[in-house]
């Protein structure tokens, strides 16, 4: 059972380090390429959130 549960975490941890990855590597090749549009990229990460969007989640998401 512990085993289990460590498993389920370790799984999200390397999913997220997974997208990390590649998400830089996108940036990295674009820019490599010249293709890369850094007024588009600046304006894409300072965006603001979604409303709502950091909401904490209830036990109703859960279900």
């Amino acid at each position: 059972a512990l085993i289990l549960g460590i498993d389920r975490f370790m799984s999200e941890c390397r999913s997220l380090t997974n997208f990390i990855g590649n998400a830089v590597a996108t940036i990295v090749v674009a820019r490599w390429d010249n293709a890369l549009d850094t007024a588009a990229l600046h304006h894409a990460l300072n965006a603001p959130t979604a409303p709502g969007a950091a909401r904490p989640a209830t036990e109703s998401d859960m279900d």
